[in-house]
């Protein structure tokens, strides 16, 4: 009886760890197809993903603009030209990668204050969640010193291979001291899946206006003037 009681507890015991290292982070499609294979048409439409609580991003489908699902709804970014974007709430897109959270139980972290940047987030992120081997969301609102983002605008017609392939017509937009919030996805192990080779962290920003999103390239800001929510 003792014994079987044991082994009960154990079961119980690997079964509920098992539970807390699970992750609700999903991923459809590739990064590196995108770039090196020129995989450029939609493997998802976000309509399937209208929940309240889902977080996503990726690019638009053949490199049109930038998507960030933000509490369940569609927002896209499109390049006017070298001075403004448009920024759009739709009821869906397709993108050829997509990597998004449908369960997302985002839960506040504190934060030493500190001045951070999309590098050293990143590294706090690592530093905090040195134990754990699956992707996080990360979802940091407030207000941002300095921000620039990308939205992608690849020409009609243009092939891909390469990365700067990939990135032709690409337009970055910078800003100061902007109120909004960044949607990002931390993993070890989704290099060039969906984040960059060099990055463990893929993320947007859309600002509380809705008139700034996309893709984040650099980022300043002080951990006083913002508040953290980890989600698994």
């Amino acid at each position: 009886m003792k014994i079987l009681l044991a082994l009960s507890l154990t079961l119980l015991f690997v079964s509920c760890n098992k539970f807390r290292n699970s992750s609700s982070i999903e991923v459809v499609g590739q990064m590196r197809d995108v770039m090196w294979k020129g995989d450029l048409s939609g493997k998802i439409s976000t309509d399937s993903l209208n929940r309240p609580n889902v977080y996503g991003l990726g690019p638009i489908e053949y490199l049109k603009g930038e998507v960030l699902l933000f509490e369940g709804q569609t927002f896209i970014s499109k390049v006017i030209d070298s001075v403004a974007h448009q920024v759009s709430q739709v009821n869906s897109i397709k993108a050829p990668f997509f990597v998004y959270s449908n369960e997302s139980d985002l839960n506040s972290i504190l934060v030493s204050p500190l001045e951070l940047s999309l590098k050293s987030t990143e590294e706090l992120i690592d530093s905090l969640y040195f134990d754990y081997d699956k992707p996080l969301l990360i979802r940091i609102d407030g207000v941002f010193k300095n921000i620039t983002v990308h939205s992608v605008n690849l020409p009609e017609g243009s092939s891909v291979s390469s990365p700067d392939q990939a990135h032709e017509g690409l337009t970055q937009y910078s800003y100061k001291n902007l109120s909004g919030s960044i949607v990002g996805f931390f993993s070890r192990k989704h290099k060039a899946i969906f984040t960059h080779h060099d990055s463990f962290l893929h993320a947007h920003f859309i600002s509380d206006d809705r008139n700034v999103m996309g893709h984040i390239d650099s980022v300043l800001f002080n951990s006083d003037n913002t508040t953290f929510k980890v989600s698994k």
